[in-house]
């Protein structure tokens, strides 16, 4: 399966674009948050979640060697009834500006002006990824941001499930088949790959993003789980600033990789294109 690494690498690249995704999208900060929720209690990524919720329904999958979600259960189950009871239309967003993710350099820099402020003299306003919308009044709605949210939960799914097709047709054309010793070449290959990403953005926090992801449509994900998840991806996106080099993949191939990470980002923005649209 993708890692956090590479989910996050497709958002970034998603926000960079100017696809549906990137017109469509008013919270950032939740969607990011979203890309990560189906791992989130499963209880593998996330530490301390004492009520495991299966695979099988926070992927929308059948347990297999190589699982692949269905999208598009979910997309009509949560995605399409928030989108017409709010009128979500594709590239259509609220107005003002987009409610933005945190990032791991400007995180940085805010540090260093702190501590080293003689090296910022005359260097102007310090950096900020903040919002008005990031503390919301008890009662005050929140329901786009958990539109937002569950879309990025969706993306994931997508994801999920074309790096699943693929890797099931690589090894079909190579004449494998699933096995111990195939699924520890190809956890390999990933992490490798996941490495080689430069990666930036990270969820913040806020009481918006709190009471989304309680009020997610699948199950509520209480404030815990995500603090402790926007802790852990803190780590991840610290260490993982994008290595120029790797060991030789065991088992798939570097067009692979490059091949599929476009086809998921092009993918995600015309599915979003033709059900919003």
């Amino acid at each position: 399966m993708p890692s956090w690494n590479i989910h996050i690498a497709q958002t970034e690249r998603l926000f960079d674009g100017d696809g549906a995704v990137a017109r469509t999208v008013f919270d950032r900060n939740a969607f990011l948050f979203g890309n990560l929720v189906p791992d989130i209690y499963v209880g593998y990524m996330v530490p301390g979640i004492k009520r495991p919720i299966p695979y099988r329904i926070t992927h929308f999958a059948t347990p297999e060697p190589i699982p692949k979600p269905r999208e598009h259960e979910f997309w009509d189950s949560y995605v399409a009834p928030a989108a017409a009871r709010l009128g979500v239309a594709c590239c259509v967003r609220p107005a003002g500006e987009p409610i933005p993710a945190s990032s791991i350099d400007i995180e940085r820099e805010t540090m260093n002006r702190i501590h080293y402020p003689s090296r910022y003299e005359g260097a102007g306003t310090p950096p900020c990824q903040t919002s008005p919308l990031d503390d919301v009044p008890e009662g005050n709605d929140v329901s786009r941001s958990v539109f937002d949210l569950t879309l990025g939960v969706w993306a994931h799914l997508v994801a999920d499930n074309l790096w699943n097709t693929r890797v099931n047709e690589y090894l079909d054309a190579h004449g494998g088949k699933p096995s111990e010793q195939f699924r520890i070449k190809k956890q390999g290959d990933f992490d490798c790959f996941g490495k080689t990403l430069p990666i930036v953005s990270l969820p913040r926090a806020t009481e918006r993003l709190l009471r989304a992801a309680e009020a997610f449509p699948q199950y509520p994900i209480d404030r815990y789980a995500t603090v402790v998840t926007i802790g852990v991806t803190h780590e991840i996106v610290r260490e993982n600033q994008g290595s120029l080099t790797h060991p030789p993949y065991r088992l798939l191939t570097e067009e692979f990789f490059d091949t599929v990470f476009a086809e998921v980002v092009a993918t995600t923005d015309r599915l979003l294109e033709e059900r919003l649209g």
